[in-house]
């Protein structure tokens, strides 16, 4: 019997060659790094066949790509006015996604203040026009979004200025009939009307400047209003007009006298009165054409007007003078500044 031996044969195994495929696509031999090169979130399958044709079990990767940051949407709501302005604090809202890797953290800044993280929303106040900056950075760290919104607010009416011009007089008075002249500036909208009344009358439109001249004490409201709507608070300026001089009246008892070494008593009385702006001081004083006493000081006057006092004056006359002559004179100043005077005399004989 012959029995023949087969010769020995080794087989040497190894990889023969390694695969891939992305997202479910077609198997392709791996020849060295390849490149991913659009977002999402991607699967890697790879695997390997050694050289008896043994194929490994397939195995997976996930590849996630997020280049973009996430988008951010604002709201804003207060009282609208026109211009694209707010008559009114404004709340601002934001809502930010991002499709891929997700919103991590939102963020914002007013009037280029500190940068602050987005929890709730937040009020935007003050008359202005405020900038709002914000912007999200996604879990993949982007945060190449970013916006910018003006909020603009305008909640306060204009200033109105008030100019009197006419005689003037003292202690706020005219001594004859006032021009009232108005102007209004307004920070944002400016100036739509500018409203005025006498003496709280018929509300009147201003267009020029407009004369009161009749006597007395009158007041003026005034105030404007801007193109929001946004009305200036009311206020008020007095005119008081009084063209006339105080009245007064005087008189010396007794008006002569013999010649004495005893003083002469004088009771020097009468009246003063002013219709309109009213009496501010009266004095009295004495004019002695000797030069020798001349009295002089504030006269009281009663609830309507009329007044009394008495002086002491030496009953004497020089050595050949037929008479020594004292003049008593009062005189009333009112609030206008207006004087006028009376003067009685005192003769001794």
């Amino acid at each position: 019997m012959i029995v023949r031996r087969s010769p020995a044969l080794t087989v040497t195994s190894g990889v023969a060659n390694t695969y891939f495929s992305v997202d479910g696509g077609a198997p392709q031999n791996y020849a060295g790094a390849f490149t991913i090169g659009t977002e999402g979130i991607h699967q890697v399958n790879y695997w390997s066949v050694d050289r008896l044709g043994n194929t490994e079990g397939q195995q997976a990767a996930t590849v996630k790509i997020d280049w973009h940051g996430s988008t951010v949407q604002n709201s804003v709501s207060g009282t609208a006015g026109g211009n694209n302005f707010f008559k009114s604090a404004v709340q601002f809202s934001l809502t930010s996604s991002d499709n891929l890797s997700g919103v991590a953290a939102t963020y914002y800044r007013i009037d280029g203040g500190p940068t602050l993280t987005y929890t709730a929303p937040f009020t935007v106040a003050g008359d202005g026009i405020h900038p709002v900056d914000f912007w999200s950075t996604d879990l993949a760290g982007n945060s190449n979004n970013s916006y910018m919104v003006l909020i603009r607010i305008d909640t306060t009416g204009p200033v109105t200025q008030v100019a009197l011009s006419g005689p003037a007089g003292t202690n706020g008075w005219y001594r004859g009939a006032v021009q009232v002249s108005m102007s209004a500036a307004d920070s944002f909208n400016g100036v739509s009307a500018i409203y005025y009344k006498i003496d709280n009358g018929t509300t009147i439109l201003y267009s020029t400047p407009f004369t009161i001249s009749a006597v007395g004490s009158h007041s003026v409201t005034y105030w404007s209003v801007d193109s929001l709507g946004n009305i200036e608070t009311a206020r008020v300026v007095p005119v008081k007009i009084d063209t006339a001089i105080p009245t007064v009246t005087t008189s010396a008892s007794p008006a002569s006298v013999k010649k004495s070494s005893n003083p002469v008593t004088v009771t020097v009385s009468g009246k003063v009165t002013d219709a309109t702006s009213g009496i501010q001081t009266v004095f009295f004083f004495v004019t002695d054409e000797y030069g020798v006493t001349q009295p002089t000081g504030p006269v009281t006057l009663q609830a309507n007007g009329n007044y009394s006092f008495t002086l002491s004056l030496p009953a004497t006359k020089n050595t050949g003078d037929s008479f020594h002559l004292y003049q008593i004179t009062v005189q009333a100043t009112d609030y206008a500044g207006f004087g006028f005077s009376a003067t009685d005399t005192v003769k001794i004989n």
